[in-house]
């Protein structure tokens, strides 16, 4: 069949080319600015903060420890011991009413205070003081902005995959999503993918030295998941996954709500694996929908 106009000449070939670069534009320019971008960009850099903020409490633990090495063992929460060297600076100032902005109990406002006035810890020149408390006021900061960041994924999480983010909690479904890189990707895997998410290292372990296999990545710090037994949680997590592929679809797909369909039957069997013996698991059954 011959052709009207021969697809030839400079011009013709200019005009294609000019044409698909703006097609492949829009189509990046669409895919940058999607929220689930924003939502994995977040994520990923709240979990650098708190790399940065674990990284900066370890130094000013270590460094006021100089001065006030019992604070160790009497102060075990990182916001308390940034707080009371923020707040009191030299351990000489660490008054009932400065403990008292950490502790409400007498005993333990006794005991800190107790322990700074006998402390056997090295002087603090002003100097040294204000190095430490500007490393101390800057870890406060940085997770200040990573409560910011984490308060944001969830509201968007809840916004974009509204039956997944429930089944899931708003951040783990946040980790999902960051892993799979994007809401269509992850609507695209199977349970069993979903299951060992955030579990490469093992996998590839296993996969390579023959070890056991993960039964569960970032699903461990599931609320139904992480208070079971350790011969349940695998079970527990490869229901759920299954749930959650079914949802993340759903949310992708369609507009229905279906969560309502799966909680009651997962709460119920966790609780019966909660109560089951290792020879027992096999026995259970979760009634399917």
């Amino acid at each position: 069949m011959p052709m009207d106009k021969p697809f030839s000449g400079a011009s013709q070939i200019h005009a294609l080319r000019k044409r698909l670069m703006e097609q492949t534009k829009w189509s990046i320019s669409t895919s940058l600015s999607s929220k689930d971008a924003h939502v994995i960009r977040a994520v990923q850099t709240s979990k650098n903060l708190e790399a940065i903020y674990n990284l900066l409490f370890e130094q000013t633990l270590e460094w006021y420890a100089l001065h006030f090495p019992e604070i160790r063992q009497m102060v075990r929460d990182p916001l308390n011991v940034l707080g009371i060297v923020v707040r009191a600076g030299p351990r000489s100032k660490i008054t009932r009413e400065v403990a008292g902005q950490f502790y409400t109990d007498d005993y333990s406002i006794a005991r800190l205070t107790d322990a700074a006035a006998k402390s056997a810890g090295g002087d603090l020149d002003e100097n040294a003081l204000r190095a430490i408390q500007g490393v101390a006021q800057t870890a406060l900061d940085i997770k200040k902005e990573q409560t910011r960041l984490n308060d944001f994924v969830v509201r968007q999480m809840k916004d974009l995959a509204p039956n997944f983010s429930e089944l899931a909690t708003p951040t783990i479904a946040a980790q999902l999503l960051a892993k799979a890189g994007s809401l269509k990707h992850l609507s695209e895997l199977p349970g069993s993918t979903i299951q060992v998410m955030g579990a490469e290292e093992a996998l590839f372990s296993h996969l390579k030295t023959k070890t056991r296999p993960p039964k569960h990545g970032y699903l461990f710090n599931h609320p139904l998941v992480k208070p079971l037994p350790k011969h349940a949680r695998g079970r527990m997590a490869r229901t759920l996954a299954g749930k959650l592929a079914i949802c993340i679809r759903v949310d992708v797909f369609g507009q229905s709500r279906v969560v309502d369909q799966y909680k009651p039957a997962l709460e119920a069997l966790s609780k019966r694996l909660a109560k089951s013996s290792p020879r027992a698991r096999k026995s259970l059954n979760v009634r399917r929908r």
